[in-house]
């Protein structure tokens, strides 16, 4: 049963196909009792042709995943619908769940960082200091680069890894629309480790 239920992640990741995953199922099916295991019965009866299969999916092994995984699987969702979104509000909200139910500041996710500096930004919206077009774009390139990072990592440890390290090496770069153009004000993410 630990097989599909590290499979019913690495799905979840991105990391295996569905196709994969239900050659698995039928494999399990024929060797388990479905009566006795539940959690097989609730993974096999998901109709995985309907766009809603993954959140079935997590709904079915929640209690089972690493927190890790989890916060991988909804960063990525929320970035994804982010990068898709042509609304700037509805991807500054969808920023803002993303942000505000995933990461806590005791915990120690380099990711969390990467996204801290658009977090501050959107504050500076109101201000009146920042355009928000420009918040959104860039927004939109650090949620596109962790959905393409995402896709190119093969295991889950390799995405955990990202989790916890972040782009760290990667400057992380502002324009100041209050001062030409020329002038960038560029931050390292040690900055913000700093203050952590």
């Amino acid at each position: 049963m630990e097989i599909v239920k590290q499979k019913a992640i690495e799905l979840l990741l991105d990391i295996v196909s569905k196709e994969e995953f239900e050659e698995l199922l039928y494999e399990k099916v024929c060797t388990e009792d479905l009566l006795k295991n539940k959690l097989l019965f609730d993974i096999i009866t998901i109709n995985y042709r309907k766009d809603t299969y993954k959140k079935d999916i997590l709904n079915a092994i929640e209690k089972f995943i690493s927190e890790e995984a989890l916060i991988i699987y909804k960063v990525n969702l929320y970035s994804s619908k982010i990068v898709d979104s042509e609304n700037n509000k509805l991807s500054l909200e969808c920023f803002e769940k993303m942000y505000t139910s995933l990461f806590d500041f005791g915990s120690d996710f380099g990711l969390m960082w990467d996204f801290y500096s658009i977090q501050e930004r959107i504050y500076l919206i109101d201000l009146k200091y920042e355009k928000e077009e420009e918040v959104v774009k860039d927004l939109k390139t650090l949620c596109f680069k962790v959905c393409n990072e995402f896709k190119t990592l093969s295991t889950i440890e390799e995405k955990i890894k990202l989790l916890l390290d972040g782009f760290s090496e990667e400057v992380i770069e502002f324009r100041e629309e209050n001062v030409s153009t020329k002038n960038k004000i560029t931050v390292r993410k040690k900055w913000f480790r700093f203050w952590k």
